[in-house]
């Protein structure tokens, strides 16, 4: 697994590989995370693949 140093204040978000879609808390709202961890977390209880889906860091 690649180790990945993530900015300061970031926030993270879910991003399918395939379509580029991101995943949503609402309509228009994207659900974001303040850990790298609490994505992947998030990852692994909904069941998505990690070969699809990908954390991606917003400052």
């Amino acid at each position: 697994m690649k180790m990945m140093i993530d900015p300061p204040r970031a926030r993270f978000r879910i991003r399918n590989g395939i379509t580029g879609a991101y995943i949503h808390l609402t309509l228009f709202r994207v659900l974001e995370f303040s850990s790298r961890g609490e994505a992947l977390l998030y990852i692994s209880r909904h069941g998505l693949s990690r070969d699809i889906y990908y954390t991606e860091a917003t400052l």
